[in-house]
C-alpha cells in the first residue's frame, strides 16, 4: 500500500511539472505573437522615422526611434524623449500614445529609446556593475540629437509611462538642467530616488495617475509614495506654496471615469506642478483605447499626450 501510495505521489509530482512545463509554453505561444505584431511602428501621414543605436554602460547596443515631420524644418524644433512601460519597446510605447499624430500636428520631434530587457534602471541603489547607468544613456542620446539634428537645447522634454516614468522622475533627479519639463503616467516615487534627489533646480512637472491602477497602485506602498505625496514632493521641491487649487473636469465621455486636476501655480520657481487624478481610470494611457480593457479603463475625458505637450512646451531650460 505505502509503495502503491509513494508511486502516486511521485506521478502526481510529475505530471505537476509538465504541467507547468506546457503553461510556460502556451504563455510563450501566447505573447511572443502579440508582441512581434505591436512592435512596428503604425505610419502616419506626412511622418517618417530613422533609428540608431547606442552602447550602454554594460556594452549592451539600444535602439532608438525618432519620429519626426517628413518636411526639412525651418531652424531648430523642440523633442520630446518619450520612455516606455515595462516589458514594451520604441513602436509599442510609439503606438500607444500616438507620437506620430503628435510630431504631424505639432512639427516637434520625438525620441524614443529602447531600455535594458524592457525595463529601465531607475532605482539609485541598482548602481552596480551588471546594472545599465540609464541616466548616462539618456544624456548621450539628448547630447547626440542637439548635436545631430535640428533639436533645439533648451526644448528637450521627457514623458515617460509606468517604468518609463519612474526613469523619467529619476531623470529629473540627476539631469533636470538637460530636460525643460517632466511628465509621467503611471508612476510614483521611490522612497531611495526621494532620499537621492539631491539637485534642487525646479522642473515644471506635468502627472496622470487612476485610482483603479493595478499595476503602480495610486496609494502608498512599503517602499513608494502614493501618487499624490508624489506629485506634493515635485512641488515642494518647485517651490511651491499652500494646498494645490482642485477642479473638476467635464465628465464627457460618460466611460465610468472623472478627472480632477490639482495645480499647484504659486510657485517661487515659475516651474508650476499639475496632477490629473483619473477616478476609476486603470494602468492605461487616457485618451487611447489601444489597451482596451487589458489593464483597467481608460478615460477618454482627457488626451494625455495633448495635454503634455500642451503643458510642457511652454517650458525652456
Amino acid at each position: 500500500m505505502s509503495m502503491n501510495l509513494e508511486a502516486l505521489r511521485r506521478g502526481s509530482r510529475a505530471l505537476m511539472a509538465l504541467a507547468s512545463v506546457l503553461v510556460a509554453q502556451m504563455m510563450l505561444m501566447f505573447v511572443a505573437p502579440t508582441a512581434q505584431a505591436q512592435s512596428r511602428f503604425i505610419p502616419v501621414a506626412g511622418v517618417t522615422t530613422f533609428e540608431q543605436e547606442f552602447i550602454a554602460s554594460t556594452g549592451r547596443s539600444r535602439r532608438v526611434l525618432y519620429v519626426r515631420p517628413v518636411a526639412a524644418p525651418v531652424g531648430r524644433v523642440p523633442a520630446m524623449m518619450v520612455l516606455h512601460y515595462g516589458g514594451g519597446d520604441p513602436e509599442e510605447m510609439a503606438n500607444l500614445i500616438q507620437v506620430g499624430q503628435l510630431v504631424r500636428d505639432t512639427g516637434i520631434w520625438a525620441i524614443v529609446p529602447e531600455s535594458s530587457g524592457r525595463s529601465w534602471n531607475h532605482d539609485p541603489r541598482r548602481q552596480g556593475r551588471n546594472d545599465a547607468d540609464d541616466v548616462d544613456l539618456l544624456t548621450r542620446i539628448i547630447d547626440n540629437a542637439v548635436g545631430a539634428y535640428p533639436i533645439e537645447s533648451t526644448r528637450v522634454y521627457m514623458m515617460g509611462f509606468s517604468s518609463g516614468g519612474f526613469m523619467a522622475q529619476r531623470y529629473a533627479c540627476d539631469r533636470p538642467e538637460r530636460i525643460a519639463a517632466l511628465a509621467y503616467v503611471s508612476a510614483t516615487l521611490l522612497d531611495s530616488l526621494a532620499d537621492a534627489c539631491g539637485s534642487n533646480l525646479p522642473t515644471a512637472t506635468i502627472a496622470i495617475h487612476g485610482t483603479a491602477d493595478n499595476r503602480v497602485s495610486y496609494d502608498d506602498r512599503v517602499g513608494l509614495a502614493s501618487a499624490a505625496d508624489t506629485a506634493r514632493f515635485h512641488a515642494t521641491r518647485n517651490g511651491c506654496l499652500g494646498a494645490p487649487l482642485r477642479t473638476s473636469l467635464p465628465d464627457i465621455d460618460r466611460d465610468g471615469t472623472t478627472v480632477v486636476l490639482d495645480s499647484w501655480t504659486v510657485c517661487s520657481s515659475a516651474r508650476p506642478v499639475r496632477f490629473y487624478t483619473i477616478n476609476g481610470g486603470g494602468h492605461t494611457w487616457p485618451g487611447n483605447d489601444y489597451q482596451a480593457g487589458l489593464l483597467g479603463r481608460t478615460t477618454q475625458d482627457i488626451d494625455a499626450t495633448r495635454l503634455i505637450w500642451d503643458f510642457v512646451r511652454l517650458y525652456t531650460r
